[in-house]
């Protein structure tokens, strides 16, 4: 079983010196095939840092800058693993997390293992008319042990290969960035198969200041969120009910918030591509929207 580390990379210049050396020891007491650093079309000196100083890393160069999920398919697209660590820049994983992650993958059935970066697994529900997701609480005392859950980090997450290209990696429709994550591991879920969250496959996520925050306003940010939310419940959703339940939460939260017409109306111009992968989607559903939410029921504060 072949492993691979991609690291998707944006303007990260300050994190490679930083971080990439932990991941180099990490992967060589691991027998790690590659670390692939995909960049998303830098404009600092992120891609002749790698290619000068780490020459062992495979530089994967982006001509246009699209956003995280495109980022990220690229790395993996040029990644020969068989399992493949999709790890942030600003990451370092423990060295025992392979120990404790590839054993989940002899059931053929487990696409992704979550690493434990503090907290639990993570859950969904449908409240209200829209899609809510969170973290589970734990109900028995002592050290929590590995538990399925709905989705795994974009960042600290190990892939089997085979049903990433299966099911299509990340969606592009959520770029720049954020739900994409989520969006995979439902679109799994939904498909019959498992994503597992092991606490003892630890990573140390030191969340500085990244290129998002950096890059773009604080209501950009909101903005582009609540909009990837509505595109997520109109692509996966297609259980009638709660269809019906979204609809009319979306008309009283359009009268009561004018200004949340900005995201409606961002989110209406990719409809066509929307409703297009939804087609794609209830195809190759296994389980009903009813029957992927009863999985985690009880398990939300």
């Amino acid at each position: 079983m072949k492993i691979s580390i991609v690291i998707p990379y944006w303007n990260g210049a300050e994190k490679i010196k930083k971080h990439l050396p932990g991941v180099l020891e990490f992967a060589g007491a691991n027998k790690v095939e590659e670390i692939v650093a995909s960049d998303d079309a830098s404009t600092d000196e992120t891609v002749n840092l790698l290619k000068s100083e780490f020459p062992e890393v495979v530089v994967v160069e982006r001509k246009k800058n699209e956003g995280f999920a495109s980022n990220v398919n690229t790395g993996f697209a040029h990644a020969k693993g068989d399992i493949i660590f999709l790890l942030n820049s600003d990451a370092s994983a423990g060295m025992d997390v392979l120990r404790y992650a590839l054993p989940h993958f002899e059931d053929p059935k487990v696409f992704s293992v979550g690493c434990n970066v503090g907290g639990l697994w993570s859950v969904g529900y449908f409240k209200d008319g829209f899609f809510r997701h969170d973290q589970a609480r734990q109900t028995t005392s002592g050290e929590a042990k590995y538990h399925r859950t709905l989705w795994t980090s974009g960042g600290s997450s190990i892939f089997r290969k085979s049903l990433w290209d299966e099911i299509g990696g990340l969606d592009e429709l959520y770029n720049p960035f954020y739900v994409e994550d989520v969006d995979l591991g439902y679109r799994a879920t939904k498909r019959g198969y498992i994503n597992i969250w092991e606490p003892r496959s630890r990573v140390e996520h030191y969340k500085e200041k990244g290129v998002i925050e950096s890059n773009f306003t604080r209501s950009t940010i909101s903005s582009t969120s609540e909009r990837n939310m509505l595109i997520f419940v109109w692509k996966n959703i297609t259980d009638q009910k709660m269809m019906s339940e979204h609809r009319m939460a979306l008309a009283k939260r359009l009268v009561q918030h004018p200004k949340y017409w900005s995201v409606f109306m961002d989110a209406l111009r990719r409809l066509p591509a929307t409703l297009a992968k939804r087609e794609i989607e209830k195809k190759a559903a296994k389980l009903s929207d009813e029957e992927v939410f009863s999985l985690f029921h009880g398990e939300k504060d």
